[in-house]
């Protein structure tokens, strides 16, 4: 029998009951919280070794509770499963940004869920300080990573490199166009737009998403351009998609 214990966070109790049984399967000691606010009287009561947390709840949703675990000493920390219905970026960041190791997209099959589980529980806790030429380092070889995913059309490869890269850098305009050019391959035309512009905003000097913004209003208007887009390694990629 495991004496890992593990907190399910969720307000759904059918979500509740799936993580449950596929987990207590495995020999984990499973306890169950129905909001953020629970979750944190039960962290404050006991120390978890995992804690699998919604993102989208009442009361207070999965964010809240990562802003108040990040503050807590690291040896009552628990590490943390995310599982969210949107599996958008800026979410997923957002939790990892706040310590969250891994995350899940709804609806979750129980073998995924026990998979990321074990992956999760193998991972050290957050602890080392790392200094500023470490992080910019990693943080350009993670943008590589990402433009590699893109070039291959490797997705799930790319939106994981675009989580560790929020988490290493600063959202400058390289990674700003790198979310713009993903979110343009799923075909978010109106997401791929967004981010093009907050890349021009934070470096108006960034041609990358300048050639990219041309690109999507040509599309957009004229349904083809002859513009390649652009990854801002000043190397090109043929268009993703065409209108």
């Amino acid at each position: 029998m495991s004496d890992t214990t593990i907190l399910i966070v969720d307000d759904e109790s059918n979500i509740r009951l799936m993580c449950r049984t596929a987990l207590e399967s495995e020999g984990y000691l499973i306890a169950e919280a129905t909001n953020g606010q629970e979750a944190l009287l039960a962290l404050a009561g006991r120390k978890f070794d995992l804690m699998v947390l919604d993102l989208n709840m009442p009361v207070l949703g999965g964010i809240g509770v990562l802003e108040q675990v990040k503050t807590m000493q690291a040896t009552q920390k628990p590490r943390v499963l995310v599982l969210t219905a949107y599996g958008s970026i800026p979410a997923a960041v957002r939790a990892v940004r706040l310590e969250a190791i891994d995350f899940l997209e709804k609806p979750v099959t129980p073998d995924k869920l026990r998979s990321a589980v074990a992956r999760v529980l193998a991972e050290p806790l957050p602890e080392a300080h790392v200094d500023d030429d470490q992080l910019r380092g990693g943080y350009e070889a993670v943008l590589n990573s990402v433009r590699n995913a893109v070039r291959i059309g490797d997705s799930k490869a790319a939106e994981e490199m675009l989580i560790k890269a929020s988490d290493l850098g600063n959202e400058d305009a390289a990674y700003l166009n790198l979310v713009g050019v993903f979110n343009e391959s799923k075909r978010k035309w109106k997401r791929a737009r967004k981010f093009y512009g907050m890349a021009i905003r934070t470096d108006g000097g960034y041609e990358p998403a300048q050639n990219n913004m041309r690109r999507l209003y040509e599309l957009q208007t004229f349904g083809k351009t002859g513009l390649p887009i652009s990854l801002g390694d000043e190397t090109a990629l043929s268009k993703l998609s065409k209108d």
